[in-house]
C-alpha cells in the first residue's frame, strides 16, 4: 500500500478515526487506479525534490482528494465522513459511465451549461442549477484526470449499484 504522508499529520494528531482513515484510502486508491493522467508530473516531482530537498506529499489524484476530503471535513462524525468518501467514489464512477464515448461537442455542452449555472443567482432554478454545477465537475474529473472506463473492477461496480440504490432510499 502507498504511504500517505499527507495524512499523517491527521493521524498523529487523532484527527482521524480508524474508519475515517479507511475511507480516505479508499478514495485514494480508486482516484488512483482510474486516472490516466497525473496529478503532477515525475518532472515537476524531482525539480521540486532538487529546490526544497523534499518531495511533495501531495503527488497523485489520491493524495489530493485523501487530502482535500480530510482537510474540510475531519469534524464530521465518522457516518457523515464515510457518506462523503463514498460520494465522491460515485462521482468517479459514474463519471466514467457519463463521458466515457461522448464526442467532443458534448463536452462542450457541459461546459458551457456548467458556465451559464455559475453565473446563475442561487435560488434561481436550483434544481437545474445544482444538476449542471455538478455535470460540470464530473466533466472535469474525467478529463483532468482521464478517468479510465477499463479499470472499473467487479467491486467498483457493486459499490456503484448499491450506493445508487442506497441513496434513493434515503
Amino acid at each position: 500500500m502507498k504511504s500517505r504522508p499527507t495524512l499523517e499529520s491527521f493521524v498523529l494528531q487523532k484527527k482521524l478515526s480508524p474508519r475515517k482513515v479507511r475511507n480516505l484510502l479508499l478514495v485514494a486508491e480508486l482516484s488512483d487506479r482510474l486516472s490516466t493522467k497525473p496529478y503532477m508530473r515525475k518532472e515537476e516531482i524531482e525539480n521540486l525534490e532538487k529546490k526544497y530537498s523534499a518531495r511533495p506529499d501531495v503527488t497523485t489524484w489520491g493524495d489530493y482528494f485523501a487530502a482535500e476530503i480530510a482537510t474540510d471535513h475531519w469534524r464530521k462524525d465518522d457516518a457523515e465522513f464515510e457518506k462523503i468518501c463514498e460520494t465522491v467514489m460515485f462521482d468517479f464512477i459514474a463519471s466514467v459511465f457519463i463521458f466515457s464515448g461522448k464526442n467532443a461537442a458534448f463536452f462542450a455542452c457541459v461546459r458551457d451549461e456548467y458556465r451559464a449555472a455559475l453565473k446563475m443567482e442561487e435560488g434561481e432554478n436550483s434544481t437545474e442549477r445544482e444538476e449542471k454545477l455538478h455535470l460540470g465537475i464530473l466533466e472535469e474529473y474525467y478529463t483532468r484526470m482521464g478517468l479510465n472506463k477499463d479499470k472499473l473492477t467487479q467491486e467498483d461496480m457493486e459499490f456503484f449499484d448499491t450506493f445508487s440504490v442506497k441513496s434513493q432510499t434515503a
